[in-house]
């Protein structure tokens, strides 16, 4: 009789190792289902990319396809406005998921779509503010064989189809919290084979660019919107936002967590959408369009973590949940390994023959990098995969504030530098800037909070195995 607590214990130990396996199991599964569905997804949104890049740069020339992808990224800063929302609510489905509670998953979508539709609006009145009063045609150094009107159009339209996306880009945090990227992906792909025919189509019928951007980069932002529709109408309807929903406690939750990625969003922004404006500025929309093929070549790199993340972050979030620490430690390992081995083999590759594959990719002089660009590209590749992957973590614990923080003033001194060097040494100034950057303030924190977190979870594995034999 006195052993049976013991053996109760022992017991209840053993049960939960194999929930634990069990689980794991179908983790992986889920996993791997997504990414093999995102690299199908992926890979054909990879050959849209190589087929239509060269197509709207034939079409259009360097200095209005330099005009075109400086007006993407411009826009992109309206993606701020999504203040971490998108991200945090990734996070709590994943929650609701690994408890089964549906009510919990309602209770937020309800007040993250609320939150996003009311900072929508507000984005709404300042972009038209914005567009009536700036003069785009100076801000982005425009050349005159661009005709002023089609500048201020291009504009029009996408700061409409980038706040469409906003409340839309929820859809996709309900699909990944519910680890069901494979529908998320397949929607993905259906949005890439239709932006390559509506480019094709604007093409064979000589649209203007501003017709030509609904055709193209439009398209998938109309299939987001669609695709929120569906979840909520057919897909999870239980999903469907109630006013009854709506209350201060969730609402300050998702403000309070989605803080920090809403920083992370500003520095990023700030980082990776401000270079084609500076290079466009100081030295014209031709100089962009070798700057934007060169990060276009080398972002190929890091298809292993396209194709993964997706699909990990909400895995790591509900193995998290279950205490699964075993499988975040060695999933996080062999991650790590992988990516980085990967990106660093394809950039030596790329640094050596960059040139060559740009004039066969773009058949256009005017697109190809010196070798100073490449390398480095090469170097910021590396640094960022390794980032990424600690990010990926990171984003999935809700842990990035003290990763805010410093990438906010990492953001800060890029810009100031990418600045001062593109004035020195060209458009290769730019990435140094963000290398010089990122090293000295975004790397050592990462890797301070990332070790914490390994070491906290050891010493709960120790406590448990302490209470485990004391039982």
């Amino acid at each position: 009789m006195t052993n049976s607590p013991n053996r109760l214990a022992l017991l209840a130990g053993r049960l939960r190792s194999r929930l634990r396996l069990r689980l794991g199991t179908q983790r992986n599964t889920r996993l791997a289902k997504g990414v093999l569905s995102v690299g199908i997804s992926k890979g054909i949104a990879t050959l849209v990319s190589i087929v239509s890049l060269p197509m709207a740069v034939r079409y259009l020339g360097a200095d209005q396809y330099g005009l075109w992808v400086t007006v993407i990224t411009t826009v992109l800063w309206v993606n701020i406005l999504d203040l971490g929302i998108a991200n945090t609510l990734t996070n709590s489905i994943s929650r609701a998921y690994a408890n089964e509670d549906k009510h919990l998953a309602a209770d937020h979508f309800t007040n993250a779509l609320a939150a996003t539709l009311s900072v929508t609006f507000l984005g709404a009145v300042a972009a038209l503010i914005a567009w009536h009063n700036l003069n785009w045609v100076h801000l982005f150094n425009v050349g005159p064989s661009i005709a002023p009107a089609d500048v201020n159009r291009t504009v029009a339209i996408a700061l409409i189809l980038v706040l469409s996306s906003l409340p839309a880009t929820l859809g996709s945090r309900i699909l990944n919290g519910y680890q069901e990227t494979h529908l998320l992906n397949a929607i993905a792909t259906a949005g890439s084979i239709a932006s390559l025919i509506g480019l094709a189509v604007g093409i064979y019928f000589k649209l203007s660019m501003p017709a030509l951007f609904i055709l193209g980069p439009g398209i998938p932002s109309i299939v987001s919107i669609l695709t929120l529709f569906w979840i909520l109408f057919w897909h999870k309807p239980w999903l469907f936002p109630r006013f009854s929903y709506v209350n201060r406690a969730t609402m300050k939750d998702l403000l309070s967590h989605g803080l920090s990625f809403f920083m992370l969003q500003i520095a990023g922004i700030i980082v990776f959408q401000s270079d084609n404006i500076v290079i466009s500025h100081y030295l014209g929309t031709a100089a962009v369009t070798p700057y934007s093929v060169t990060w276009r070549l080398f972002n190929y790199t890091t298809i292993l973590q396209i194709f993964l993340f997706p699909s990990l972050w909400p895995a790591y979030a509900e193995a998290n949940e279950r205490k699964d620490y075993k499988w975040i430690r060695k999933t996080f390992r062999n991650v790590m390994l992988a990516s980085v081995g990967s990106n660093l083999l394809a950039s030596v590759l790329l640094v050596a023959i960059g040139k060559w594959v740009v004039y066969m990719w773009t058949r256009t002089p005017a697109a190809i990098p010196n070798y100073a660009l490449l390398v480095s590209m090469g170097i910021w590749t590396v640094i960022s995969s390794f980032m990424n992957v600690e990010a990926c973590l990171l984003g999935a614990l809700n842990r990035v504030r003290i990763q805010g923080i410093f990438s906010i003033l990492a953001a800060i001194v890029n810009i100031g530098l990418s600045i001062i060097l593109v004035k020195q040494i060209g458009s290769v100034g730019v990435i140094l800037g963000t290398i010089i950057s990122y090293v000295i303030l975004i790397i050592g924190p990462i890797n301070i909070v990332v070790l914490g977190y390994f070491r906290e979870i050891k010493r709960a594995e120790q406590l448990a195995e302490s209470i485990s034999k004391i039982s």
